[in-house]
């Protein structure tokens, strides 16, 4: 048996935390690394011990093979444990450790260079009797070989990132005119995510589900599997909402697919954790789709319906052990679901949002679990993924564990960053969701101009606790500044306190009959409003004789709003009087989100056509390309590849 006494963890955040949280139980120290944006990040803290490896981008930290050997060397680390992402799929990394006399925590590198590449993956379980979806796998790339393949298999087809997963180098193809350009973004995508650009064809079935088998084997040949995880609702191929069991699966079909699984699993010698993803049709056909060689986010709805802690497991069978169960000890118990938070703006096209957390605030229960590395303070950038949290909860089934989930997202509480966590409130209350009969598809269909349910009454009170929050600062503050954008020289005259939501506008005017006591005028509404408690952020407010109760952080000109019955708003004041710098240039083409410069298709004096593809931006890697709204010629071009910009930047101008 190997000796494992400390732990380094190649991975950051809520990974990195969530596999400490087993180190520690289990009497092993552990070793965080942290790049320049993550040395003031929670699990930095929290482990016994941290290294720094440098750089902001993954690809000079947490991809850096030398960097993260060197600091296992200079900890003394016997182990590394890559988690999910990064290096966690990564053979040369893992053939790297054992030359090196480190423990890597997964499966074998010859492993995971045989289930690496879709392709040699599917030739595999095909000769293992195992059903695999249409397509073309093949060395040929060239646009001439895909269209001939895509004929054969019949549109809709789907290409895929041959060396990765997690949406990287995913696109849905209609037609054969939407081949070419969707193969060179595709594999562009996949060489700046994987370092391979190889791609791989499959038939796409529009109205699937994807159902996925936790496998585990150990050292002995020994090999089980922990059930199956439903994780069909997806936005961009990214999973949103996990759960366990399936409500898709009969008994006899989850005995057949878990059968299947492990085929899988034999066919390769699989040792420590890794998961089967399967594809579902309308017709309860199953397919084989790919191995992820590797820990899963998703992994926590397994633990909580299993009863096993995955990575005490995985660390036990990397230190030689035998796996402590067979299958026929196994079951499933209650329901479990997990919700990822992520921070992106569902009301605008889901785009990635960053900033600073001035409020982060969890609501624990005993059928919840919180996976994160966030807290008040922290700041969320551009250069990893957009989750940034996962909450797990558990019920005794399926409709219990759903509003357990709901409860929980309701007092989850997140201001000063944009999240979904409102949109997962509305996610989870969908028909589809709650009858089981959703697909992959059902986000893309049912929420592709998702625009939040809130009432005239439930904004205006939000805009109320805003203004008395912000009476509240200025009452604490001597500075003329923040008192200047109400001043008026008549006393009694109403105050205006004007505010925009998304794209409107909305003025309030207020009076001062005592110290705590207003009266509030909000598009034609009066409304009398008493302060009755404040305390920090939390502020008690009775409106029109009704007691509400707020959560408010600002940071001007932002104010950010909590209430259980309407979820988060953000409301940006404006000035009275108006302010220099505000001026938009017309004709301008501005970055939705922030984020790196990838491509830029076009030069000053270019002729463009409506819908013709301008330049191509990534943020927390997703890329989001910019097309002409119009006809025109390019006047001018004001940024360049490799370069960073922030919302709102201008990013070319056409001429009028």
């Amino acid at each position: 048996m190997k000796e494992i006494k400390k732990i380094l963890i190649a991975n950051r955040g809520e990974i990195a935390l969530r596999i400490m949280s087993t180190i520690h139980t289990m009497g092993i120290s552990s070793v965080a690394v942290f790049s320049d944006a993550d040395r003031d990040s929670l699990y930095v803290k929290f482990a016994d011990e941290a290294i720094a490896i440098g750089g902001y981008a993954a690809s000079e930290s947490y991809l850096d093979q030398d960097k993260i050997i060197e600091a296992a060397k200079i900890s003394g680390a016997d182990a590394i444990h890559p988690g999910y992402g990064f290096l966690s799929e990564n053979a040369s990394f893992a053939k790297r450790c054992r030359e090196e006399g480190i423990t890597f925590i997964g499966p074998s590198p010859e492993v995971i260079e045989k289930l690496g590449s879709k392709a040699a993956a599917k030739e595999i379980m095909r000769n293992a009797g195992v059903p695999v979806v249409p397509g073309y796998e093949g060395e040929d790339q060239s646009v001439g070989r895909f269209k001939y393949e895509a004929g054969e298999i019949g549109f809709p087809v789907l290409l895929k990132a041959s060396a990765g997963g997690g949406g990287r180098g995913m696109r849905i193809v209609q037609k054969e005119s939407e081949l070419e350009s969707a193969i060179e973004d595709a594999a562009r995508e996949a060489e700046k995510s994987f370092g391979d650009g190889k791609l791989l064809m499959e038939k796409y079935f529009p109205r699937a589900k994807h159902i996925e088998f936790q496998i585990f084997g150990d050292e002995q040949g020994n090999h089980i599997h922990l059930f199956e995880r439903e994780c069909s609702m997806q936005r961009r191929y990214q999973k949103v909402i996990e759960e366990a069991p399936s409500p898709s699966l009969t008994d006899e079909l989850r005995t057949e697919m878990g059968h299947a699984a492990l085929l899988v699993a034999q066919a390769v010698n699989y040792t420590n954790a890794g998961t089967v993803e399967f594809l579902l049709d309308e017709e309860g056909n199953y397919f084989f789709l790919e191995v992820n060689t590797r820990l899963q986010v998703e992994h926590a709805v397994t633990e909580m319906t299993v009863g096993v802690d995955i990575v005490n497991m995985q660390i036990e069978v990397a230190k030689g052990l035998p796996l402590q169960a067979k299958q026929e000890d196994l079951d499933q118990y209650g329901h479990s679901i997990e919700c990822r938070i992520c921070a992106e703006d569902p009301e605008n096209n889901f785009m990635p949002a960053t900033g600073t957390f001035l409020l982060w605030k969890e609501h624990f229960t005993v059928y919840n679990r919180y996976d994160t590395s966030v807290n008040t303070e922290s700041r969320v950038e551009i250069h990893y993924d957009s989750m940034i949290a996962k909450v797990v909860t558990y019920g005794e089934n399926r409709n219990k564990a759903i509003s357990q989930m709901q409860g929980t997202l309701i007092n989850s509480v997140a201001l000063g960053v944009t999240t979904n966590i409102d949109f997962l409130r509305d996610l989870l209350a969908t028909p589809e969701f709650t009858d089981g009969s959703f697909d992959t598809k059902l986000i893309e269909r049912n929420f592709s101009n998702y625009e939040r349910t809130i009432s005239k009454a439930q904004l205006h009170e939000s805009v109320i606790a805003a203004l008395v929050y912000s009476c509240q600062l200025r009452s604490k503050s001597n500075t003329f500044a923040h008192s200047l954008n109400s001043w008026r020289n008549i006393f009694y005259a109403p105050h205006p306190f004007i505010v925009e939501r998304k794209d409107s506008e909305i003025q309030a005017f207020y009076r001062y009959r005592y110290p705590k006591l207003f009266d509030i005028s909000i598009e034609g509404i009066n409304y009398e409003v008493e302060l009755r408690s404040s305390d920090l952020q939390n502020i008690s407010i009775l409106i029109n004789r009704h007691l509400k109760n707020f959560i408010v952080a600002s940071k001007r000109p932002d104010f950010f709003v909590h209430h259980p019955t309407v979820g988060h708003i953000k409301l940006k004041e404006k000035p009275v009087f108006g302010e220099q710098g505000t001026a938009i240039e017309k004709d301008g083409y501005y970055a939705s989100m922030p984020g790196e410069i990838i491509k830029v298709l076009v030069k000053p004096g270019d002729r463009v056509k409506s819908g013709q593809r301008l330049l191509v931006i990534s943020s927390m890697k997703m890329e989001t390309t910019v097309e002409a709204h119009a006809d025109g010629e390019i006047e001018t071009v004001y940024v360049q590849e490799k370069s960073f910009v922030e919302a709102e930047t201008v990013l070319l101008k056409m001429k009028e």
